[in-house]
């Protein structure tokens, strides 16, 4: 079956302030207190998203941008929708990333966007 929602860009902005040069950033391959490392953990954390989307949106085409915030825990603790076409595909995006669960994010918490786009 076609999925009928994709998954268009997953940008991170702890990868854009490490390449500002933000020394406050965690380096790729810093291992979290799981063990994990920062590219291992974004595989598990777009993998998780990824189940959560579902494969047909009642709200139609659309899109929408969220800004995120993973705890030390790693689970998100904060959503802000950057841009949404109707308050229905906010919504959604809301619900697939409140209650995502990840392990622990190296650095100890970690910040991203994700664009979702619905067809």
């Amino acid at each position: 079956m076609r999925r009928s929602i994709f998954i268009l860009a997953f940008s991170l902005l702890a990868s854009a302030a490490q390449a500002a040069g933000d020394a406050n950033a965690p380096a790729p391959a810093t291992p979290a207190p799981s063990g994990l490392s920062q590219s291992k953990f974004l595989g598990l954390l777009y993998s998780e998203i990824a189940k959560r989307t579902p494969t047909t949106s009642p709200a139609g085409a659309g899109s929408a941008t969220a800004n995120f915030h993973i705890d030390a825990a790693g689970k998100v603790d904060k959503v802000t929708i950057a841009q949404s076409s109707s308050p229905k595909h906010a919504e959604i995006v809301r619900k697939i990333l409140t209650g995502l669960e990840t392990p622990p994010p190296p650095g100890g918490s970690f910040e991203g966007s994700q664009r979702f786009n619905f067809h």
